[in-house]
Parts: C-alpha cells; structure tokens; sequence
C-alpha cells in the first residue's frame, strides 16, 4: 500500500472552555482563555485539514459547544460523556477503527505553530511499516504532543505528564519500533505563562481583554517588587539584631 491511498484519520481532543488551561487562570482571564483554546484549536484543525492526506478528521470533547464548532470546521463530532483525556481518545480510537482507517494522528488541541506539512511528515513516517507508532514530544521531550498509530488499534493512550516514556515503552510492547518524530510545530505547546509569553513575543497572539493584558504584562513586575519588599523587611530584621548585638558587646 503506497502512502498516497493510506487512510488516515486525525483526532483532536479538546476539554470544555471552562475547564481548558487551567494554568493560565492567573494570567488570563476566563473569556481570554476561552478565546485562546479556541484559537489553538483551530491553527490545529486547519494544519490537519490543508495537510491533504488526512481522510478523516474527528474531534472529541465532553462539551456539546465545541462540538457544534468543531462541526462548522469539517470536523466529525464525537461526545465523550465521561473520564480523562485518554478516555476520550480511546472513543477516538474506536471510531478510527470504524472506518476502517489504516493509520491514527493524535494531535493535542494546543501546537499554535503545527504545520500541513508537517502532519504529512509524520504520515509519510508510516508509510514503509504496516506496523509502526511514530511519537512527537514536547520540547522537554516529557511529554508526547502528537502521535501516529498504523494501524489505529496499536496506539498508546497514556498522556499526561511524563507520557512520552510511557508511550515508548508502550509501543515496544505493541510489537512496533517506536520512531520519534520532531518539529517545531509538534514541540511547542501552550500550557503555562511562559509559553504565553512566547506566543505575544513572536505575535501570535494576545489576549483582548484589558484585565489579562494587565496581569500578563505586570505580574512580572508585581512578583519583582513583592520580592524586594521582602529582601528590605529581613535586611531591617538582620540591621536591628547586629545593632542589638552591638550593644549587648558594650
């Protein structure tokens, strides 16, 4: 089977709006990180679409809203009505099967800079072995952000922190040589204020509300100066105990 008559189904998982990056509650506001989740998610459903050799593309959420979204984008919905992140992806995996898909794409909802091309690199990765994982990890390479299953029925389901080690482990014990996939886009993800950083830095993105423009641009500088409070208040504490001791010497 050559690459180009390959089946391939794409999967995106995404979480409610209300529950989606949680790390970023200090930094954004509930709207702005609405406005974020939903923007990632489609900078990775359109990297998937243009990619031309996806067939399918399904997205799995626990919320009826992004569904209806997802939908709008060409998308085929799949409800999860309970469990984790691989709950989801495991109903995701049954579908794939369903449609007698040769191959999965696993891509979290969160890679702003995941590119066509580079889902077709990670297809074209598949395409020698009717038996293979390929695995995009994070930047750390702890985590796995993208994932490549032929067929469907052999991909791992352990994300969370630390699963890239776990997916490497789990694919030797399918029967297949993991292969490692990396690129910029599957690297980068957004889940912390670093990385929120980074998207303003290389204008991305920036939040619209004012009250999340205040807290990202400021808190830095709000950290600084609660930190040299602090150090002014012991540097008192230790100037009044050697005046005390000085004293006490006399």
């Amino acid at each position: 089977m050559t690459r180009s008559s390959l089946t391939i189904a794409a999967l995106v998982p995404l979480n409610a709006p209300a529950l989606a990056k949680t790390r970023l509650a200090g930094a954004l506001s509930p709207d702005d990180r609405r406005d974020l989740t939903r923007w990632l998610a489609a900078r990775v459903i359109t990297a998937v679409n243009s990619s031309g050799v996806v067939t399918s593309l399904g997205v799995v959420s626990p919320d009826p809203e992004t569904l209806a979204w997802a939908q709008t984008v060409g998308a085929t919905p799949l409800l999860q009505t309970g469990g984790d992140l691989n709950a989801g992806l495991a109903l995701g995996k049954t579908w794939a099967s369903a449609i007698n898909a040769d191959a999965l794409l696993i891509t979290l909802g969160d890679l702003p800079t995941f590119t066509a091309s580079e889902a077709r690199a990670m297809i074209t990765m598949a395409a020698a072995s009717e038996h293979t994982i390929v695995l995009a990890p994070d930047r750390a390479s702890q985590g796995t952000n993208a994932l490549l299953a032929r067929p469907p029925e052999i991909a791992p389901l352990a994300f969370g922190a630390g699963s890239f080690a776990r997916h490497m482990a789990l694919a030797r014990q399918a029967g297949a040589d993991p292969q490692i996939f990396t690129a910029p886009g599957t690297a980068f993800d957004v889940d912390t204020s670093p990385d929120l950083a980074e998207l303003r830095a290389r204008g991305l993105w920036a939040p619209r509300s004012h009250a999340s423009v205040y807290t990202i641009g400021h808190s830095a500088m709000l950290r600084a100066d609660q930190q040299e409070q602090q150090e002014q208040h012991e540097r008192a504490e230790w100037q009044a105990e050697e005046e005390q001791h000085e004293r006490a010497r006399r």
